[in-house]
């Protein structure tokens, strides 16, 4: 099944779940900049007009598992992030949404756990990725209807989520999307620009001191699906000196932002 027919399945799928209160649907993230890696999942955002009822919830999550497929398997793995409209429209910080499903969830879901609605500081960068480049597969464009994402709302979502990839990023065997995240905080927070992981990355690079740039180097290029997969975790020691050097212009930065930050 190509990508083409598994988002057909997903918005077909959705439109029967949701029903009326479905407003719109749109890809957004690597799909739609910069272009999908070996293990890119497809990130999908969905706003809805009413709160999801429980057994619209059960049945998101049995259809869902159905639709996404494991990273590394075949056809793409799915995040799906639903979000009521007036949400969107509230301006307020920070946003919640309805549900939130990706693979990391799969074992969980099998297990019987429901996907709830949750707050969370990294929808406000997930919604000005998506209000950036978007291709809406069901209702008008995003940016129709939307308003932009203050400014300060973006630097206070970065300072929020980063101190948690900092304090865990040699956990979960996830040191590379960890680390290429870093990368782009660090990018937003002096360009003003969110970009894909992989073009933030290439940038640090020529900043690092050369003794740390073959690592980043090969994160990109197994990012990208240049080279075989690696083992992080037999290389934390290396790893290391770059999440502390990210770190550091990070923490220099949001102090050169303290007054828009709490």
């Amino acid at each position: 099944m190509s990508e083409t027919l598994q988002l057909e399945q997903l918005t077909e799928s959705l439109q029967q779940l949701l029903g009326e209160s479905l407003f719109a649907i749109y890809l957004y993230g690597s799909a739609v900049d910069g272009g999908l890696g070996p293990e890119s999942d497809l990130d999908v955002l969905v706003v809805v007009n009413q709160a999801l009822t429980l057994h619209q919830r059960q049945q998101l999550a049995e259809t869902l598992l159905k639709i996404s497929y494991p990273i590394g398997a075949a056809q793409r793995a799915l995040e799906v992030t639903i979000v009521l409209k007036e949400q969107i429209l509230s301006g307020s910080y920070p946003l919640s949404y309805e549900l939130q499903f990706g693979e990391w969830l799969r074992e969980e879901l099998n297990q019987g756990a429901l996907l709830r609605a949750h707050t969370d500081p990294d929808l406000s960068i997930l919604l000005k990725k998506a209000q950036m480049h978007h291709r809406s597969l069901l209702g008008p464009s995003l940016t129709q209807w939307s308003t932009a994402i203050p400014e300060q709302h973006l630097w206070q979502a970065m300072a929020d989520t980063y101190p948690s990839i900092v304090a865990h990023w040699d956990e979960d065997a996830d040191e590379r999307n960890q680390i290429l995240a870093l990368c782009r905080i660090y990018f937003s927070l002096i360009t003003n620009e969110i970009v894909p992981k992989d073009q933030a990355a290439h940038w640090v690079i020529a900043q690092l001191p050369s003794l740390h740039q073959p690592i980043l180097q090969r994160m990109i290029q197994e990012y990208k699906g240049e080279i075989r997969k690696q083992n992080w975790q037999q290389q934390h020691q290396a790893l290391g000196p770059v999440v502390d050097f990210l770190s550091s212009k990070i923490d220099e930065q949001f102090n050169k932002k303290s007054s828009l930050i709490k």
